[in-house]
């Protein structure tokens, strides 16, 4: 038997949109054992009351789930994370006093765990999306370069540009937000050549939309029991 052949195997993907203090994962972790888990980012700021002691405890099985099966699982960050790490970082709706010492400790102890991007040839993984115009205008990106690799390690004049607020989620007027923020009204001409995965836009099941030479599939439904499994990629 040519073990080196099944090790090379490729695996399911599954990819799990916005968490919001969900504990669903877990069944679709249990669901799926052989696959590798992308998760879309904003773990916490749930939209029903959730006791603190449970958002900051699911938070810790996730980090978990990583540590214990690190080439398994993506973690992603989303806006409702980088508020708990960043303090220049703009506040989200449902920002929690109440844990965000905990919080804040949780993630900075553990942010080698979290990732801005992940790719994976043409396929590219974010929590809120790329456009066109905000990856070379805004960003300055280089399409030569690997995109995620780019927006994992951000020159210091990149900062600004990645974390940015649109305007349409109240940021400055005309400004395109960056890919933890950007709107799926600012994502109508999305990067050309890639297919993107994303969260942050709720929709009621998974969505795909196509142009410019470029696909995004919105992801943000597993509040919906909703997420997408692809048995090879």
């Amino acid at each position: 038997m040519n073990t080196k052949k099944l090790k090379n195997k490729p695996r399911p993907t599954v990819v799990l949109g916005d968490i919001h203090g969900s504990t669903y994962w877990e069944t679709v972790i249990a669901e799926n054992p052989d696959c590798l888990h992308i998760f879309l980012g904003d773990y916490l700021d749930p939209y029903e009351v959730i006791p603190t002691w449970r958002l900051i405890g699911n938070l810790k099985k996730i980090i978990n789930l990583k540590k214990n099966r690190p080439d398994d699982v993506i973690l992603l960050l989303g806006n409702h994370d980088l508020h708990y790490i960043y303090s220049e970082f703009d506040l989200c709706s449902r920002f929690d006093d109440e844990i965000a010492d905990d919080a804040h400790a949780l993630f900075s102890e553990n942010i080698h765990l979290f990732m801005s991007a992940y790719q994976k040839a043409n396929i590219v993984f974010t929590h809120a999306g790329i456009s066109e115009k905000w990856f070379f205008d805004d960003f300055g990106g280089d399409a030569n370069k690997n995109i995620a690799e780019q927006l994992n390690h951000p020159h210091p004049d990149q900062l600004p540009a990645l974390y940015r607020c649109g305007a349409r989620r109240g940021g400055d007027f005309h400004a395109v937000g960056g890919i933890f923020w950007a709107d799926i009204d600012e994502l109508n001409v999305p990067l050309q050549g890639y297919v993107q995965f994303v969260g942050h836009n709720r929709v009621g099941k998974i969505y795909k939309y196509a142009a410019n030479n470029g696909v995004i599939i919105f992801c943000d439904c597993l509040y919906n029991r909703e997420y997408f499994k692809k048995m090879e990629f």
